[in-house]
C-alpha cells in the first residue's frame, strides 16, 4: 500500500469515527428526550388522577352535615385544610386538600435508566381558595361558593414542575 492510500484508508477510518460519535450522541439525545416526555405524561396523569379524586370529595365539610336543611354561605368554612386527625388520602372534602405547604409522595414510580436505576417517586402538593366569578385567578377574601385548587407535581428527573387547576363550586 503507498502513502497516499495509507493517508486516504486513514482519513476513511477518522471519518467513520466522528460519524459513529455523532450517531452515538444523537441516540443518547433521542433516548433522553423520549424519557422526559414520559416522565412529563406520567406526572400530568398524576395531577389529573389527585384533581379527579378531589373533585369527587364534597364541596365543603357542612355539606355533609344531612340535618341541614338550608346552607348558607357564612356556614361555609372559614380555615380552609384537613380537620384534626385526617390524613391523605382519607379527605372527606374539597378544602382538604389545601395542604399549606405539605407535600405528598405519590406512590407510582417511574424507573428513569439514564438517570439512575431506583424508581422515581412523584412529589405533589395543592392549595385550596375561595375564588370569585369576576377574578377566578386570585384567592376572594371572602366565602364564596366556588374553590379553585392549584395542583404542583415533580420529581428529580423532571425539567419542569407539572401545575394544574380546577374549580369546585356548589349551586
Amino acid at each position: 500500500m503507498s502513502t497516499g492510500q495509507m493517508m486516504l484508508a486513514l482519513g476513511a477510518v477518522i471519518l467513520l469515527s466522528f460519524l459513529i460519535l455523532r450517531f452515538n450522541g444523537t441516540t443518547f439525545t433521542a433516548q433522553e428526550m423520549t424519557m422526559d416526555s414520559k416522565m412529563g405524561i406520567l406526572a400530568i396523569s398524576v395531577a389529573n388522577s389527585y384533581i379527579d379524586v378531589a373533585k369527587k370529595k364534597a364541596f365543603d365539610e357542612v355539606v355533609m352535615d344531612t340535618t341541614k336543611p338550608t346552607i348558607l354561605l357564612s356556614d361555609l368554612t372559614s380555615a380552609l385544610g384537613k380537620e384534626p386527625g385526617e390524613v391523605y388520602p382519607d379527605f372527606d372534602d374539597f378544602d382538604d386538600y389545601n395542604l399549606n405547604g405539605e407535600v405528598i409522595t405519590d406512590t407510582t414510580t417511574l424507573i428513569n435508566p439514564s438517570k439512575s436505576a431506583s424508581p422515581t417517586p412523584f412529589y405533589i402538593t395543592s392549595t385550596v381558595y375561595y375564588i370569585t366569578n369576576a377574578n377566578p385567578n386570585t384567592p376572594a377574601m371572602v366565602k364564596t361558593w366556588n374553590k379553585r385548587m392549584d395542583v404542583k407535581v415533580w420529581c428529580d428527573g423532571l425539567v419542569d414542575t407539572i401545575r394544574m387547576s380546577t374549580v369546585s363550586s356548589m349551586w
